[in-house]
């Protein structure tokens, strides 16, 4: 009888955690910032629906590998997950930024991997995720505040001069 209890324990166990999730299907939505004339950082925002083959249990928590370091994904609803993250004006990425995203065990190789100093790129990701920043509008190339004192000044020399001419 005591042999058993571990046997169904271990049963239990797998059942509960389910098969890993096969077939992944990814649909992703995604947001930057695109108007940058008052902010000084660019946010970018992917939210993303992970469909698994229906024998096999939900992704769990998910990881992202991001320039070397690794973001947790949020978990938003069952199988819905968000990404996000800001960069600096000056050094934000234009065009397609790919994630690569990775399930526990991916995540365990990753830390592994980068602990070890190995090669992360051979470290197998459950998905890539894939973000489009067309670039931030910066402002117009002549600010408002120039164009005003030049009227201004243009105004005020043509006063001054049409004055000079009444007076003679």
């Amino acid at each position: 009888m005591l042999l058993l209890i571990p046997l169904l324990s271990s049963f239990l166990f797998e059942i509960a955690a389910g098969s890993p999730c096969k077939d992944v299907e990814v649909s992703t939505k995604s947001y930057t910032t695109e108007d940058a004339t008052v902010l000084s950082q660019i946010a970018y925002i992917s939210e993303f629906v992970v469909k698994c083959n229906p024998s096999s249990s939900s992704p769990g928590n998910l990881y992202a590998l991001f320039k070397e370091n690794i973001i947790p994904v949020a978990n938003v609803a069952p199988n819905k997950y968000q990404l996000s993250w800001t960069e600096d004006l000056k050094t934000a990425q234009v065009g397609e930024i790919v994630v690569k995203v990775f399930d526990e065990d991916g995540y365990a190789a990753l830390k592994k991997a980068l602990r070890n100093g190995d090669n992360i790129q051979e470290v197998m990701q459950f998905t890539t995720v894939a973000i489009s920043h067309p670039g931030a509008y910066k402002g117009p190339c002549i600010s408002c505040e120039f164009l005003a004192a030049l009227f201004s000044l243009s105004i005020a020399y043509y006063a001054v001069h049409l004055r000079v001419k009444f007076v003679s």
